[in-house]
């Protein structure tokens, strides 16, 4: 098993940025998350998961500063007065783009019906040091996407729709990463425990750039693999990842 694909997430809930390599620590990937799109008024963070919109625009990092693309195909900073107007006008609700190290307290607001993307929103408060839902880093294997690919023959199930940081490439087959849960994993020379298995929601069945929506995604994961598809990570040091890194995992 190898790194086939590394991705960073500048701004949570946009689209991302392929990247060959990271430092990545027990925080994440370094870049990754540390914005977020904030109600002007609270603080507290959007999700794809209520406003789908969001993933009409994508967050890269140039020269260290993060930029966003807007549907209109214009391109501010992140925090700029720019920014936060156009994606006042595409959320129909004010809001603002805001660094993590300007957030005292992060919190999301979520869907009450995450599964559906539906309901009222509730307040939740992740205690991660960036815009993480819940864990700094995810993996997915090539073999997870293989299998829901074949569960799914109808379907476009593609890597797209799952926002992993790590594409693992393996010639095994089913969702090998459940057997993964409570034992750890090297990335290259970076050890990290694998903590929990992602529960998925609406997010995998939204539509993005050529994936249209399709809520057979998330059916057919809640069906066959108790809505898992890849796992949360946690690193027990700090290095350097790169595509090409092999995978072992441990006892």
């Amino acid at each position: 098993m190898e790194i086939a694909e590394i991705w960073r997430y500048p701004v949570k809930s946009m689209l991302g940025e392929q990247i060959d390599q990271a430092n990545v620590s027990p925080a994440g990937i370094q870049g990754d998350r540390r914005w977020a799109v904030v109600d002007a008024e609270s603080g507290v963070s959007l999700s794809a998961k209520r406003y789908a919109e969001l993933l009409r625009c994508r967050a890269w990092t140039s020269d260290g500063e993060v930029m966003i693309g807007l549907p209109n195909n214009c391109e501010y900073p992140a925090g700029s007065t720019e920014v936060a107007d156009g994606l006042s006008d595409l959320l129909g609700r004010q809001v603002v783009t805001r660094s993590a190290d300007t957030t005292e307290t992060i919190q999301h607001e979520f869907p009450t019906a995450v599964t559906e993307g539906e309901g009222e929103p509730f307040l939740y408060e992740p205690e991660t040091e960036a815009f993480f839902d819940c864990a700094p880093l995810q993996l997915l294997t090539s073999s997870t996407l293989v299998e829901l690919q074949r569960l799914l023959p109808g379907s476009i199930v593609h890597r797209a729709r799952f926002r992993p940081n790590f594409l693992v490439e393996t010639n095994e087959r089913g969702f090998i990463e459940n057997n993964w849960v409570s034992k750890n994993v090297t990335l290259g020379s970076l050890r990290c425990e694998v903590y929990d298995d992602t529960r998925r929601c609406i997010m995998v069945a939204l539509g993005q750039e050529d994936l249209p929506r399709d809520t057979d995604v998330i059916r057919m994961i809640l069906k066959s693999n108790d809505g898992r598809a890849g796992v949360a990570l946690k690193t027990l040091d700090s290095g350097l990842v790169q595509c090409g890194d092999k995978i072992e995992t441990l006892a």
